[in-house]
């Protein structure tokens, strides 16, 4: 009965030792949406600070907070674009989701640029805001 009691003590310590990329405030970084009233279209988000994001380039894994180099890749069966890829250099606020989206004036090319929408995470301001009031 101890031993066993033991063991299910050891295994929810070790469980709560390792923190998880949302035990602690992050950023997102996403895709935004294609609109052609804007003029908007959708990149891919391929590198944050240098190292290639996972399977998907429609958004990140959470991300520390702080200045981080995200490398956007815009290509567009319409026209030639340029740059095809380009470094964006992004201060990231905690507990807050980022929409980049590639903003053009003609949409057959040949020019671009990030435009970047910002909104609070809910649940994250929610978890962690609670957190930093009670500290203080």
């Amino acid at each position: 009965m101890k031993t066993t009691l033991l063991a299910a003590l050891a295994l929810t310590a070790a469980g709560l030792a390792q923190a998880g990329p949302y035990d602690q405030p992050y950023a997102l970084v996403e895709s935004g949406d294609n609109s052609e009233t804007r003029k908007e279209s959708r990149v891919s988000i391929t590198k944050v600070d240098g190292k290639s994001t996972r399977s998907t380039t429609r958004r990140t894994d959470p991300i520390e907070p702080g200045k981080r180099m995200i490398t956007l890749h815009f290509e567009s069966a319409r026209g030639k674009f340029r740059p095809e890829y380009l470094d964006l250099q992004m201060d990231l606020e905690a507990c807050t989701r980022y929409r980049v989206v590639a903003q053009y004036e003609v949409k057959t090319g040949p020019d671009w640029k990030p435009k970047v929408y910002s909104e609070p995470i809910g649940e994250c301001v929610k978890k962690f805001k609670k957190k930093d009031a009670a500290a203080k």
